[in-house]
């Protein structure tokens, strides 16, 4: 997608200026874990696609949108798919189901309501207000990269072979945190005893 950054630019704008803390954004999780529209102030909204993920608590959906306290929505087009290049940039495993609710949120510029790691990590690149309801939310963003079992060598999550190319090793999933500079230096990190890192110049590999 052309001007994926300015694209980008202009949505988290748009829900800054207009976010609603009353506009609560359902996920399938929320539901699961128990949360209860017809408890809690404010609007609330899901898709279409949510409302039959969630067959455990179906009698709860069914109820909440007969009072019409969950409302059915659709995302937009437009940010649906600025939601799944940013997925596809993080390597977040989400579910068009959750890139269709997060889009939902950034559309009604309101709170997301999830307990799923994957999307919370995607809607902050969107700068998206995230509210939990049984786990406690990421603090920080990550992204996914391939590595090399053998020589450690990172790959795009997205590349194409399961082998490296350096040394022929199998290639495993590994979540990866940013590196934050500041001052123009590299900040250092140590090693602790319970998390080990790989040193690359803009990320570290937890394993």
């Amino acid at each position: 997608m052309e001007n994926y950054s300015s694209e980008l630019y202009k949505i988290i704008e748009n829900y800054k200026q207009n976010f609603n803390e009353n506009l609560k954004i359902l996920d399938a999780s929320a539901f699961i874990h128990g949360y209860n529209p017809m408890l809690e102030d404010g609007e609330h909204f899901a898709t279409n696609n949510i409302v039959e993920e969630v067959k455990t608590k179906e009698d709860v959906v069914f109820l909440a949108l007969e009072s019409n306290c969950v409302k059915v929505m659709e995302p937009s087009t437009e940010i649906l798919n600025i939601v799944r290049e940013t997925a596809l940039k993080t390597g977040d495993a989400v579910s068009d189901n959750d890139m269709e609710i997060l889009a939902l949120a950034i559309q009604l510029s309101g709170v997301l309501y999830t307990d799923d790691y994957g999307i919370q990590n995607v809607a902050k690149k969107f700068e998206t207000k995230i509210k939990n309801i049984s786990m406690e939310g990421i603090k920080k963003e990550f992204i996914w990269r391939k590595m090399c079992k053998g020589c450690k060598k990172l790959y795009n999550v997205n590349y194409g072979s399961e082998t490296c190319e350096v040394c022929g090793s199998e290639l495993v999933r590994k979540m990866v945190k940013k590196r934050i500079n500041k001052g123009g230096t590299n900040k250092k990190y140590k090693k602790n005893s319970n998390k080990k890192y790989k040193k690359d110049s803009n990320e570290i590999v937890w394993k």
